[in-house]
C-alpha cells in the first residue's frame, strides 16, 4: 500500500510536470522577421531622385499576400517620418498617394523598429511607404527630395530596401531607411 501511494506521488509529480510544461511546448514562436524562403537574385539599386514615396502592388487576384516592414534606421540631418498606406487598389501615378483614410500607420523617427505587418490579403492591392522629413520640431512636414530601391527576389516573394533622401542636394540616401518585404508564392 505504501509503494502505490509512492508510485501515484510520483506519477502525480510527473502529470503535473507536464502540464506545466506542455501548453509552453505548444505555443508557435513569435515571429520575428517575415518568413522568406531562399534568395534567388539581387538587383542593382536603382535611384528615383524625385520620387518622394515608395510603392509595392500585386496583381494576383488569386493567391494571398501579406506584406512586412520595418525602418532600419537613417542617418539623417532632420527630423524624419514614415507613412504607411493600404489601398485596395492598383497603384497611383508616381508621387500620388492615397487619401488619409487609407493611412494605416505613422512613424515619427528613423530609429529602428520590430518587423509591422499587414493581415493576409487576396486580391490587388497597392502599399505606399511615404518619407518626410522637416527642419525643426514645429516646421511643417516636408516630402522626400528622392529615393533609393534596391530589390531583392525570394523564393516566395520580394524585400525592398529603400533609402529616403532629406536634403535637395541628394547626396546618401540613408535619411531614413526602411524595408519591406512581401510574401506571396507564385
Amino acid at each position: 500500500m505504501k509503494r502505490r501511494g509512492m508510485v501515484y506521488g510520483f506519477l502525480g509529480a510527473i502529470a503535473t510536470a507536464l502540464l506545466l510544461v506542455w501548453p509552453l511546448g505548444l505555443r508557435a514562436p513569435a515571429q520575428q522577421s517575415p518568413p522568406l524562403g531562399s534568395l534567388e537574385r539581387e538587383f542593382e539599386a536603382v535611384t528615383m531622385p524625385t520620387a518622394t514615396a515608395y510603392s509595392v502592388y500585386t496583381t494576383s487576384t488569386a493567391i494571398p499576400h501579406q506584406v512586412w516592414y520595418r525602418i532600419s534606421g537613417g542617418d539623417a540631418l532632420f527630423r524624419q517620418r514614415l507613412r504607411v498606406y493600404q489601398e485596395n487598389a492598383g497603384p497611383r501615378p508616381i508621387n500620388q498617394l492615397p487619401p488619409d483614410s487609407e493611412l494605416h500607420q505613422e512613424l515619427t523617427s528613423n530609429a529602428p523598429t520590430p518587423w509591422f505587418r499587414f493581415p493576409t490579403e487576396t486580391g490587388v492591392f497597392t502599399y505606399y511607404f511615404d518619407g518626410d522629413n522637416r527642419l525643426t520640431a514645429t516646421s511643417p512636414w516636408r516630402d522626400a527630395f528622392g529615393i533609393r530601391v534596391k530589390r531583392s527576389r525570394f523564393t516566395n516573394g520580394n524585400r525592398y530596401e529603400i533609402g529616403f533622401e532629406d536634403q535637395a542636394t541628394l547626396d546618401d540616401y540613408n535619411d531614413l531607411e526602411v524595408e519591406v518585404v512581401i510574401i506571396q508564392p507564385a
